[in-house]
């Protein structure tokens, strides 16, 4: 085989990583009840399709569309501990279902922290009604929007822990390790091939 096709493949593989990165992106999320005088925390991760999900997106969208796969940890709360997915998010008859995303009239920068970010009102995360909102509704006794950024645990019962961060996934070290290795592995055997 010719170099350049050997360079022609290696350019359409990067190409093909990099579009599903720009396309599908994981956030590390994180609610905590601290400033409101309690112990309850939810934890989790949430993968968004950025070709679709609005940006800026406005008031009360529903994201569900764009969720393409979400899991959430509410622990140390008084009541409604436990594990939720994007199949418990709750439904508005056949519309869709319960959760908003409001960018507070601006574009977020997807590739950074969003909480903190600038909106048209105070900083993106700020549960004052006009900073935006991100906000989910779980059944099954799972967590419920009660106030902007704001959850409350046991279907609105239990305590409310504010939005503290949405910040993209960090790659394990492993990842690149493992990553590297099987582009050393190819250009090796490119090498031999070549020297043959």
């Amino acid at each position: 085989m010719k170099m350049w096709k050997y360079l022609l493949m290696i350019s359409v593989l990067a190409l093909a990583v990099s579009a599903n990165a720009d396309v599908f992106q994981t956030y590390d999320l994180t609610w905590s009840g601290a400033s409101l005088g309690n112990n309850a925390t939810a934890t989790g991760q949430i993968t968004l399709d950025l070709t679709t999900l609005p940006n800026p997106g406005g008031p009360a969208y529903d994201m569900y569309p764009d969720i393409v796969s979400m899991s959430l940890t509410v622990s140390g709360a008084i009541s409604g501990n436990g594990t939720w997915s994007r199949s418990d998010l709750a439904p508005i008859s056949n519309l869709g279902t319960y959760t908003y995303w409001d960018t507070g009239g601006v574009a977020l920068d997807m590739n950074q922290q969003l909480v903190g970010q600038p909106t048209t009102g105070s900083p993106w995360g700020t549960p004052d009604g006009l900073s935006g909102d991100f906000n989910f509704f779980f059944t099954n006794g799972g967590p419920i929007g009660t106030f902007y950024f704001t959850l409350t645990s046991d279907g609105g019962n239990g305590d409310s822990m504010l939005l503290t961060s949405v910040a993209p996934e960090v790659p394990e070290p492993g990842t690149f390790v493992l990553a590297g290795s099987g582009i050393m592995l190819f250009a090796g055997s490119l090498r031999r091939r070549f020297l043959r």
